[in-house]
């Protein structure tokens, strides 16, 4: 009898055990259920913000970007205007070059600017720039370019440093001009280099460009270009390479205004404003 009754207790004890396990193990199921849940909706919750930031980046550039645009040409407006009211230029012509064709014979030349301007001293071909980051502009790896050591050149040595460990770390077969910026980050500094130059880009497109207009018009013209940094608050450290006879460089209204008037002083071929209609129509072709 006491055998029968302590089986009984002991199957009794069993079953409360079973029992409170499976409750402990379904406790724990559901924990785990929960806490994955929650793990996953804080996910998609930063993925979504992360997302919503990036969006909000790159509209935040586009915008910058296109106040630059705006901003740049209402400066050259004016600039111009000034030059036209004071009898240095007869007319002008600024020409936005977001329309313009595919199609269009001089499209990979006529793309890398934002504005044609067109005046009866010549052309100016403005590329406009909305950086801000520190810019090591317009450096080459070649030996002649070489920095006598001085406290005042010091990003000089640092640009040229950079450049020279770019080409050789990288077995860059780039022999041509660097353009790369400096960001400062949490204990460390990161160069972000361009895959183009936008000074050496301007000076062959700004050749090209004189060289199609004169064979298509079979008039001589003065084109030069200008790589406006439109945000004014830019550290431009100008490279030592040499300079081209095409291009100038403009980090504010009143440096731009300078390498217009320089346009002007050294044009040696006028065009006439029926010449200049018919550079619009081949423009706007």
């Amino acid at each position: 009898m006491f055998i029968s009754v302590l089986l009984v207790a002991i199957i009794i004890l069993l079953l409360v055990i079973i029992f409170v396990s499976r409750g402990i193990m379904q406790h724990r199921l559901d924990t785990e259920i929960y806490s994955k849940n929650q793990l996953v909706s804080k996910v998609n919750t930063l993925r979504s913000e992360v997302a919503a930031l990036r969006s909000d980046k790159i509209n935040d550039d586009k915008q910058q970007h296109h106040y630059g645009i705006r901003k740049a040409k209402q400066e050259l407006n004016d600039i111009l205007e000034k030059f036209k009211a004071e009898g240095k230029i007869k007319f002008f012509h600024i020409i936005a070059t977001g329309n313009l064709a595919v199609k269009h014979p001089l499209f990979e030349q006529l793309r890398s600017f934002d504005y044609i301007v067109i005046t009866d001293k010549g052309l100016l071909n403005i590329d406009v720039k909305n950086w801000k980051e520190k810019t090591f502009y317009h450096f080459s790896t070649e030996p002649e370019n070489d920095i006598e050591v001085a406290n005042d050149n010091l990003d000089q040595i640092v640009g040229q440093y950079i450049v020279n460990q770019y080409q050789s770390q990288f077995q860059s077969s780039r022999r041509d001009i660097y353009t790369f910026t400096e960001k400062i980050k949490d204990n460390r500094v990161e160069f972000d280099f361009y895959d183009h130059d936008p000074y050496l880009s301007a000076a062959v497109n700004s050749k090209e460009l004189k060289d199609a207009y004169e064979k298509q018009f079979n008039e001589k013209i003065t084109s030069v270009g200008v790589v406006y940094f439109s945000d004014g608050s830019i550290n431009i450290i100008d490279g030592p390479a040499e300079r081209e006879k095409y291009v100038a460089t403009a980090s504010s209204k009143r440096s731009l205004k300078d390498a217009v008037e320089e346009m002007i002083a050294q044009s040696k071929h006028d065009i006439s404003e029926k010449d200049s209609d018919t550079i619009i129509d081949y423009l706007n072709q």
